[in-house]
């Protein structure tokens, strides 16, 4: 049996990169017997067993934003991550080694790695990198966002570990388009596909049926080779029609048993603290501002006659800005509430399957949603999210957050089918996604 080393942040606070390891997991497990060994590349190994499954209980902690942390000079930053990259050598460098000697391939991915976070990510990427050059083992990069800018350090080892890899699987066009001006001789091994997030149904499907009967199903669906007699788009037509199919067999049950319980429907909120804009865009939005968006969305869906419940991705400032700026302002509110800030991946998956259609901000919130066919808009805040749904033909379903709430709720059709055109893009990036882990699996 081939052992795999998926390299990734399956630890980070925020959710959404548990997430990112507990399907990229599952379609490698959707292709036969493989051992799959995790391990966070910033903060040491996690067992396969509780990978994105472990409760990481988060309270709310609302990020600085003083102008101490504001008046950081970058090349301090840098040096911080450095002095903590190497300080941390015993505890990642040490276990790294001994794990690329036991497997048979490296995935370094997925996730939004080839990025500059005043160095950590190049440092983190240098080193899994580097481990698999010493040890003669394959690399591939697997379904990552790229972003600029970068630094010279950051540019000079991106650089080395893209050469080294055997593949450079993206999320997107656009992180295609900027790693190759960075880098044009990387363009006969590098492929822009999407998102191991289209998968979350089958992931927890697979959670409850083993994985032998979700490998079938795979085969049933994406089969390696269409049906006999379909190709191209008429395979991917027919998976999308049994896809739609499937979503009103599931919701059948559920939907009757909420309509005896009560007529409102549930629209749910995924809330991200804005100051996380300042870390990827140029947009500004000021968390009172935010706050007072938020609520008035609230109020405007409740005019429609829904419910509305507010959730997070479990990041410590996420929780800590909803404890602090949205419930004051929702209290009183009639039919609004608030889930538990979730502690693992399981939890995020369980609100987002109550909710009958999902607004939200944070990329895990929104790709996992649309994946499960549910109406899903996403309040535009960084590229990799916009940049990301336009390739998956939902460039109709971005919502600006400059427009007033009301507004922009009034524009939204919450009670709508998935587009044919939606469900036949999701099935081919999957496919694509499928045939291609397929293909770089040992």
């Amino acid at each position: 049996m081939a052992t795999v080393l998926l390299a990734g942040v399956p630890k980070s606070p925020n959710l959404g990169d548990g997430l990112i390891a507990r399907t990229l997991t599952h379609i490698i497990h959707m292709q036969g017997k493989h051992d799959v060994i995790h391990f966070d590349i910033t903060q040491g190994e996690v067992e396969e067993e509780n990978a994105a499954r472990m409760d990481r209980p988060s309270l709310p902690r609302i990020n600085d934003a003083g102008l101490k942390k504001r008046a950081t000079p970058d090349g301090l930053r840098m040096m911080k991550a450095y002095w903590i990259h190497r300080r941390k050598d015993a505890a990642v460098g040490r276990p790294l080694k001994a794990l690329v000697a036991k497997c048979d391939a490296v995935f370094l991915g997925g996730g939004h790695l080839l990025i500059d976070t005043y160095l950590t990510f190049p440092l983190a990427v240098k080193r899994v990198a580097d481990e698999a050059r010493r040890q003669g083992k394959p690399l591939h990069i697997v379904l990552v966002g790229a972003r600029g800018p970068w630094s010279a350090p950051a540019r000079a080892w991106f650089r080395r570990a893209c050469r080294y890899a055997t593949t450079i699987t993206l999320r997107d066009e656009e992180s295609r388009r900027f790693l190759l001006e960075k880098d044009p001789s990387l363009a006969s091994k590098t492929f822009a596909l999407s998102d191991p997030a289209l998968f979350t149904r089958e992931t927890f499907e697979a959670a409850r049926l083993g994985v032998r009967e979700a490998a079938a199903a795979a085969d049933r669906e994406f089969g390696g080779v269409p049906a006999a007699g379909m190709h191209g788009a008429e395979a991917a037509a027919s998976a999308g029609s049994v896809a739609t199919a499937n979503r009103r067999v599931a919701a059948g049950p559920r939907a009757a048993t909420a309509a005896a319980i009560a007529e409102r429907r549930i629209v749910g909120l995924g809330i991200m603290d804005p100051n996380e804009l300042k870390r990827a865009s140029a947009h500004r939005w000021e968390r009172e501002t935010c706050a007072d968006w938020w609520r008035d969305a609230a109020k405007a869906l409740l005019a429609q006659g829904f419910e509305v419940r507010v959730f997070t991705n479990g990041a410590a400032t996420d929780n800590g800005f909803v404890e602090t700026f949205v419930k004051p302002r929702c209290e009183g509110l009639p039919h609004v509430s608030f889930y538990p800030y979730p502690s693992s991946v399981d939890a995020l998956y369980r609100q987002l399957d109550e909710c009958d259609a999902v607004i939200a901000q944070r990329l895990h919130a929104c790709l996992p949603s649309a994946a499960m066919l549910k109406p899903t808009y996403a309040i535009v805040w960084d590229k990799k999210l916009s940049d990301i749904f336009t390739d998956l033909g939902l460039a109709d379903k971005l919502v600006d957050f400059r427009d007033p709430a009301a507004q922009a709720v009034a524009a939204m059709r919450l009670d709508a089918e998935p587009s044919a055109t939606f469900v036949r893009k999701m099935l081919g990036k999957k496919q694509e996604i499928y045939e291609q882990i397929g293909r770089m699996l040992p």
